[in-house]
């Protein structure tokens, strides 16, 4: 674990939510360099330690851009925050295939995507990454079938691949908070 942020570059996607909010304000508070990607971008007040990108997560060519366009602003990446997500509640015989399918393309396949694109630049710093679940990442919520897919999928993911690069010196951190 990173025993300080003074000095970090962190990118969080999902970064102009409510939970993103706290968390920037508190690295940004603590010396970190934030670069936030979302959608939705109004609400962030950018400042020499804040960079917000306005990113699709589910559009490659849009992460690779972003990551470029913070290794050029603050020249590396030490943690990456897999923050953006979307829910959704209705039981899986009313939720349409397209629907499923962007839940899955948000909340798991693009935390995949952004690390894959930010993973070399964190082994060469030894950095963390850190996956943000949900309790339906490994309990069920009646009416979320879509929703804990996509969470069940990130906790898989993540936690396999904290196993690959723990010998590289990535650390690997997956937080499943209840409701916020």
């Amino acid at each position: 674990m990173l025993k300080s942020f003074k000095d970090k570059t962190v990118v969080i996607t999902g970064g102009g939510g409510g939970l993103a909010s706290e968390l920037i304000n508190q690295l940004i508070s603590a010396g970190a360099k934030v670069a936030a990607l979302d959608l939705n971008i109004e609400t962030l007040e950018p400042s020499d330690s804040l960079l917000a990108l306005a990113v699709d997560v589910t559009q490659q060519d849009y992460l690779k851009h972003a990551i470029e366009t913070v290794l050029d602003v603050f020249g590396g990446i030490d943690i990456l925050f897999n923050n953006a997500g979307i829910t959704h509640m209705s039981c899986f015989v009313d939720t349409p295939r397209e629907l499923f399918n962007t839940i899955m393309a948000v909340n798991f396949t693009g935390s995949v995507d952004i690390t894959r694109l930010c993973l070399p630049h964190l082994i060469a710093r030894r950095g963390q990454i850190v996956a943000i679940s949900s309790v339906a990442g490994f309990a069920p919520l009646y009416g979320r079938s879509a929703y804990s897919a996509s969470k069940h999928a990130m906790e898989g993911f993540f936690r396999s691949l904290a196993a690959e690069v723990e010998d590289q010196g990535v650390s690997v951190l997956v937080v499943c908070p209840s409701f916020v």
